[in-house]
């Protein structure tokens, strides 16, 4: 098994939590989520659910909403089923 680096980066609470929305939303981990959005597609692992969540202007809206909400009213999914229930899709 190949050795890996570790990177730490320090960033606010609220940071943390829009890139945590972000990455839920796009069906990915913190970790594949940053590493797609700087390094390309080519490096992501886990399935892309984005397409699907954001095809239309409704589900677009909603993540758009969800990410610039106060974290007062943040929700954590656990699994995609959740997250594509909560969202009637």
């Amino acid at each position: 098994m190949q050795r890996c680096n570790r990177l730490t980066i320090e960033i606010e609470p609220e940071q943390h939590r829009q890139i945590k929305t972000l990455a839920t939303f796009s069906g990915m981990t913190i970790k594949e989520y940053i590493l797609t959005k700087i390094l390309g597609p080519q490096q992501k692992t886990g399935s892309d659910a984005n397409a699907e969540l954001t095809k239309s202007a409704a589900n677009s809206r909603r993540l758009r909403k969800a990410v610039a909400a106060p974290k007062s009213k943040h929700v954590t999914f656990t699994s995609m089923k959740e997250l594509k229930d909560a969202l009637g899709i």
